[in-house]
């Protein structure tokens, strides 16, 4: 008994000494690389419209920072805690791929190596009444980027290897609270009257050389991320 109660003591600690590691390896950042401190509560307002809809974009941006532990390179992944959500749907991406959520609950994107800092593109697109005119409201989400270790599970019948992610630690947390009351001035068409299109994406991240059918999503030279449906 004494031994089991040993093994489990040790490889808590264990566990513990990994998740104290990984702090900090991948941050929350601005367009200009600046660090959202771990713990920060963020409060939203502004509005973007994107095709027929209104939308609030966190502005957050995923910057490795020391991605390596024990010398292995270390991947990222980022969990989306819906905490509330009066109506529409939470959009989170990395790396161009995107998800949605439209109720509480915890949701990942996908795991990948970040190798420079990175728009996350994700925002709460409002719903809308019947007239077609966004719903005021809030919604409140926790975001974690989470170390993951690329773990190979060899090779498959076309000899092309396979591999997963596994959990290492969570790196940084923000909670973000959007609010629109039906008056905020909209922003992001104007201010992307002279910008250019620097890289276009496909939902599922693929990268596109021109606008194709479906889910576009666009990274332009403002730092902005804009989506639209050809």
């Amino acid at each position: 008994m004494k031994k089991i109660f040993t093994l489990f003591v040790a490889l808590f600690c264990t566990v513990a000494m990994f998740a104290q590691d990984t702090k900090g390896m991948f941050e929350f950042a601005d367009k200009d690389g600046n660090v959202v401190p771990n713990g920060s509560t963020l409060t939203k307002t502004e509005v973007e419209k994107a095709g027929t809809s209104l939308q609030i974009n966190t502005g957050l941006f995923v910057k490795p920072v020391k991605p390596e532990l024990n010398g292995e390179k270390l991947g990222a992944k980022l969990r989306v805690e819906v905490e509330n959500i009066d109506h529409g749907t939470i959009k989170y991406c990395l790396l161009g791929s995107c998800s949605a959520a439209s109720e509480k609950g915890t949701f990942y994107s996908i795991s990948n190596f970040v190798e420079k800092l990175d728009d996350l593109a994700t925002e709460w697109v409002m719903g809308k009444d019947k007239a077609g005119k966004a719903l005021k409201g809030e919604a409140t989400v926790k975001l974690t980027l989470v170390a993951c270790k690329r773990v190979s599970l060899g090779l498959n019948d076309f000899g092309i290897e396979d591999f997963d992610w596994e959990e290492v630690g969570d790196c940084s947390s923000v909670t973000v609270k959007f609010i629109y009351d039906g008056t905020t001035a909209i922003n992001g068409v104007t201010n992307n009257t002279n910008a250019t299109v620097v890289a276009r994406y496909a939902a599922d991240g693929t990268r596109l050389s021109a606008p194709q059918k479906g889910l576009n999503i666009v990274k332009l030279s403002n730092g902005k991320t804009v989506k639209y449906i050809k």
